[in-house]
Formats: C-alpha cells, sequence, structure tokens
C-alpha cells in the first residue's frame, strides 16, 4: 500500500460550499486507516459558513483563503504550488472520496506513466483505463514531475473549460491523460454553491466566455464560435415563444460572456 501522507497533497476548490464540504471532508477522514494526506482547503473568499465549519476541521485540513474570487482555476494553481509532495489531488468538495479511491487511483496513474488522472465520478465503475483528450476537473490527480514543466491552470479560465484546456496542453507536450474508470470516486454536480439565479447567470456568462477563449487559444475554425452564438441565440429566441425564463437567461448570460471576450480583442487592436 502506497503512502499517501507522504506521497500526496489533497487539494480541495470551495466557493459558499458549507453545504457540502462536511460530508466531502467525512467520506474520506471516516474510511482512511492510515494517516490522511496533508489537505489543503483553497477558498475563493466565501461569504457562507465555511470557515466556521473548518475550525472544526483544523486537525484534518490546513485553509488558504483568497482575498477575492480568483476563479477555479486560479485557486488550483495556489494549492498546486503550496504542495510539496510529488502528487497533488485536486477536489470539488462535492465528491465522496474513500482512501481505497484514492489508493486505486495513484496506483494507475503510476502504472499507467501518466501525468493525469481521473476516475468515474458515478458511484459504479467499470475495468476500462484508456488514454482521453479531457477528463472533468471534478478530480484530477497531477504528477507534478511531469506537469511542472508545462504548468498548469491558465487563469484566464474563470469557470469552465480549465480541464478541458490543461488536458490538451499535457497531450500537445506528449504526456498522458487517463481515465481509470475502474476507481469511482462519485460527483454530485451543481452542488459545491447554491444555485441562485443570479449565480446561474454568472455560471453560464462564464461558460460562454471560457468557450469563446479555448476556442481562441487552439486555433479553432471560426465558425466553431460561429455556431456556438448562432445557437444560443435561437434557444434565447425559442426560450422568448415559449416562456421558458431560465433558458432564456441561460443563452442571453453565454451569450454576453461571448460578446465580452469579442469586445476584448477589439479594444485590443
Amino acid at each position: 500500500m502506497q503512502d499517501l501522507a507522504k506521497e500526496l497533497t489533497l487539494v480541495t476548490v470551495t466557493y459558499n460550499s458549507a453545504s457540502v464540504l462536511a460530508a466531502h471532508i467525512d467520506s474520506l477522514r471516516d474510511s482512511a486507516d492510515s494517516p490522511l494526506p496533508r489537505w489543503l482547503i483553497v477558498d475563493n473568499a466565501s461569504t457562507d459558513e465555511t470557515d466556521t465549519l473548518l475550525r472544526g476541521y483544523a486537525r484534518d485540513v490546513e485553509l488558504i483563503k483568497n482575498p477575492k474570487n480568483i476563479g477555479f482555476g486560479g485557486a488550483c494553481n495556489i494549492g498546486i504550488a503550496a504542495s510539496q509532495t510529488r502528487y497533488v489531488l485536486i477536489l470539488n468538495p462535492d465528491t465522496a472520496l474513500s482512501e481505497s479511491a484514492v489508493q486505486q487511483l495513484l496506483a494507475e496513474l503510476k502504472s499507467q506513466d501518466a501525468a493525469i488522472a481521473g476516475p468515474a465520478l458515478e458511484a459504479v465503475a467499470d475495468n476500462n483505463v484508456e488514454a482521453v483528450d479531457w477528463l472533468v476537473g471534478a478530480v484530477l490527480l497531477f504528477d507534478k514531475e511531469k506537469m511542472d514543466p508545462i504548468g498548469y491552470f491558465d487563469e484566464r479560465f474563470f469557470l469552465y473549460e480549465e480541464d478541458v484546456d490543461i488536458c490538451k496542453c499535457a497531450n500537445n507536450a506528449g504526456l498522458k491523460v487517463v481515465h481509470c474508470r475502474n476507481v469511482s470516486i462519485p460527483h454530485v454536480g451543481a452542488g459545491s454553491t447554491e444555485r441562485t439565479t443570479t449565480v446561474n447567470e454568472f455560471i453560464h456568462f462564464h461558460k460562454g466566455r471560457s468557450f469563446v477563449l479555448y476556442a481562441r487559444k487552439h486555433n479553432l475554425p471560426s465558425s466553431v464560435v460561429e455556431k456556438y452564438i448562432g445557437d444560443n441565440r435561437r434557444r434565447k429566441f425559442i426560450a422568448l415563444l415559449t416562456f421558458g425564463r431560465s433558458r432564456y437567461l441561460r443563452a442571453r448570460a453565454k451569450l454576453k460572456g461571448v460578446a465580452s471576450v469579442l469586445l476584448e480583442k477589439n479594444r485590443s487592436k
């Protein structure tokens, strides 16, 4: 069995995630027979009960409190920079961990000689381990020895596409990215922050913005962005006709995100 406390650092990024954070920490703490790895909670200026909750876990985790919300990728980078082990596991706070799953994921990363590994995010896993183009960022295991030369998260992606981008950068550098579907670390999804109307619009703004940033960074054809704009304009129009207010707001927010990138480009000319 690998010594997780010596080989691995955990980094959980939070933003107003108090409602799920205790269960997240308890899932590993309650399943562990060995000492826990160093566990960093990088918090993006939460205004909920996160700080109070974490005082009760002071023996298990360390809080790094950002003075403002710098986005998921930026917070991940802070945690990675603070780690002192070769391996770092990036986590969303609405994931359910177990010591055996973390052990298995680390073993697969090593045996596959991979730079990045991710598990199945459902409760049921299968036996497949395969090289992939990208992984969902809810659970990402990094080998820093392989990743340090190319770097980590591009902080221009405040939310979304940062996981696709970092995996593409790794693949482009000739490194291996593997999906270990034989390891299960369930992810609730959309549970890390309460989804108010304002939060939903903020999220979809960044979905649109990050889509265009990714397309431009990786030189995708202009038709890809044009199609994205056209699809969301149609969704917005159909939502108006069918009184689908939430669908209308999502499409409108994505288009605003797209426009924010295009305006920045025009100003830079």
